[in-house]
């Protein structure tokens, strides 16, 4: 996030400078030949202008830019940098926070839920113009360099919560020279490049390293002399060397539109303003600014000179400069990490990884810990993320049983929205037995839909089929909706005339759904616990689709049908599920959550420990475990 005006305060120092190989002609300004990237402030910098170039009459969910938008959207910025003749040495995505900025990210998940909360409130919540009038893909991204305000009513928008592991998965998997030209076909001039890339240009220098991002792009830039691209002014405190530079991303400009146009940026040396300022570095400036921030940039020079000259005796100082040193488990991790960590994770299942290889690194108090992103869902329901648990529970338990007897945990904490606040729930990591049984009964089921409606494992459909019926299985106080119903929101991702908060928060419980199969494919890709039972899931499992798809809104649900899908048919398989219960209701069997789950006491409550994952069971006589009952059938 930076320091609150550090930027502001240094504005005045930067550079106006060209991104490209060769100096342009007859302009006298200096040129930046390679450049390493700050992959998620990259990704939110994408999806920052898409959402500034969305059409103002638009409402939500349909103004917020999609996965695949910002996936588009990284791959043409990159590839307009590999036109110019720019070097990307590394694009770096986080693969673990240290404990001490818990703290941090606990706020960040806190602004996250009051945003969406105040957005659910808003009248920008209900569309005004249907889905029909979004815009194509090509629009917004045809305007990717071009700066433009957000308009306020914007600024509520919720983030995806899903983009930045969509775009990393698509730039080591997706992005192949073939499906580049398939995206900018009618770009000649980007096709000239595109024709000389690698196969997967982007795939190696991509990397999820083992801590924050900050620390190896400040490493690579100060080993390479290059500049780094980000909106962090956190980078600016690093020592990335005499030639390291920063370029924040939201000064980059072309001016038009024009694929063949120059990109211009702003550009701060750290080593050379302090030099101007009279410090050895940035960090006591930034030091005294955090701990003044409303004093003027004179007297903070005058402080930050005498805390340069003694800074031994502020011990506060000590710490706040700890934090901007490398903390880089191996110096030789960095440059063979492919080889050295796993590249293949989210970055919430690698830091669940860190933890385990890098306990003394990674470990808050000694305990796991999940930090799950608020999903786009309605803040006045139950967290979508309850749907989907018990999977994540079989994917934590089995890393736990990979590690070695006494290295293994008894719980993990996963945080998580509970009503109006961020809770941890303590949940127990269980048995091998346990595991097994429950990987069974998530392949009976899975099988038992594939069966019951004919859908292809590789269809995003059948996906989504499983995520509803789970979901709806477990509903225990609202009524199912009616088979026309479905229908509609399968077809169109919202079940009336119009979407409303219902159809949001489904589609955010789906999505949930879908990622905790996710997260369980890559922990067991980890896994040593060796059964049929995991070999089999694994091989299941991995016909997922990439979170591109898997994510898609209900507008690009929509156009799903319309691109040679036949709706009816697909439709009219996935209904067999429902058609096959009881009573004509469209209900699912009500399953059992078993595994043992508590929230972390408030110091308010302690003692009082609640299970979000209990249900009322109406009947002993029948099973009520939805995997079980259904193999049945």
């Amino acid at each position: 996030m930076g320091i609150l005006r550090l930027r502001h305060h240094l504005e005045p120092f930067a550079e106006t400078i060209f991104l490209q190989d060769e100096k342009y002609p007859g302009q006298g300004v200096a040129n930046v030949k390679s450049v390493v990237i700050d992959g998620p402030s990259l990704v939110y910098h994408i999806h920052h202008r898409l959402l500034s170039w969305s059409h103002t009459e638009l409402g939500y969910p349909d103004i917020q830019p999609t996965c695949d938008e910002v996936s588009h959207g990284v791959m043409k910025f990159l590839l307009h940098l590999t036109m110019l003749g720019v070097k990307i040495d590394k694009i770096c995505f986080d693969g673990a926070l240290p404990p001490s900025k818990q703290e941090t990210r606990l706020a960040r998940l806190e602004k996250t839920r009051k945003r969406l909360q105040v957005f659910r409130a808003s009248k920008l919540a209900i569309p005004v113009i249907p889905s029909t009038a979004k815009e194509p893909i090509a629009h917004r991204l045809g305007n990717l360099f071009l700066n433009q305000t957000l308009p306020p009513k914007f600024n509520l928008v919720p983030d995806n919560p899903f983009i930045v592991p969509a775009v990393y998965e698509d730039l080591r998997q997706r992005w192949s020279r073939e499906n580049i030209h398939k995206a900018i076909r009618g770009t000649s001039s980007m096709s000239m490049t595109v024709d000389h890339l690698e196969s997967f240009p982007w795939a190696k220098v991509t990397i999820m390293v083992p801590g924050e991002a900050d620390a190896y792009c400040a490493y690579l830039a100060m080993k390479n002399g290059s500049s780094i691209l980000t909106n962090d002014s956190d980078l600016l405190l690093y020592d990335i060397g005499s030639s390291g530079s920063v370029i924040f991303l939201n000064s980059i400009s072309t001016g038009h539109t024009n694929p063949q146009t120059l990109i211009k940026a702003q550009r701060l040396c750290p080593n050379a303003i302090a030099r101007r300022l009279g410090l050895t570095t940035l960090l006591p400036l930034a030091f005294e600014l955090y701990s003044n921030p409303g004093i003027g940039i004179k007297e903070l020079i005058q402080r930050s000179k005498i805390l340069d000259q003694a800074p031994a005796l502020v011990s506060d100082y000590t710490h706040f400069s700890r934090e901007y040193q490398y903390q880089i488990p191996s110096k030789t991790l960095i440059d063979n990490i492919e080889h050295r960590y796993p590249q293949s994770l989210d970055t919430r299942v690698s830091e669940l990884v860190s933890q385990h290889i890098f306990p003394e690194t990674y470990l808050h108090e000694h305990s796991l810990s999940m930090y799950l992103v608020i999903p786009n869902e309605d803040p006045k329901r139950q967290c979508a993320w309850m749907h989907g648990r018990e999977i994540r529970v079989i994917g934590y338990s089995v890393l736990n049983l990979s590690q070695p007897s006494d290295k293994r945990h008894e719980y993990i904490a996963e945080y998580v929205r509970r009503g109006e606040r961020i809770t941890a729930d303590q949940i127990t990591l269980e048995s091998r037995s346990w595991v097994l049984a429950k990987i069974q009964s998530l392949l009976d089921l899975l099988h038992a839909v594939h069966v019951k409606t004919g859908l292809e494992i590789d269809c995003p459909f059948y996906w989504r089929t499983f995520a509803l019926y789970t979901i709806w299985a477990q509903q225990t106080t609202s009524k199912a909706p009616k088979p026309g119903q479905l229908k509609h929101l399968l077809t169109s991702g919202y079940m009336g005339h119009k979407l409303d908060w219902d159809d949001v928060h489904i589609v955010a419980q789906i999505q949930c759904v879908l990622y905790s199969l996710r997260m369980l494919n890559q922990l067991l890709g980890l896994s040593h616990v060796s059964s049929g039972q995991t070999t089999r899931a694994a091989t299941f499992l991995s016909h997922l689709p990439p979170l591109h798809i898997l994510m898609k809104s209900a507008y690009e649900i929509k156009e799903e049908f319309t691109s040679g899908i036949s709706a009816e048919e697909v439709v009219n398989r996935s209904m067999m599920l429902w058609d096959a219960n009881v009573d004509g209701d469209c209900r699912a069997p009500e399953p059992q959550m078993s595994s043992n789950i508590a929230e972390f006491p408030r110091p308010e409550d302690q003692g009082s420990l609640h299970d979000p994952t209990a249900v009322k069971r109406t009947s002993r006589a029948k099973p009520s475990n939805i995997f079980e009952l259904l193999s049945r059938q």
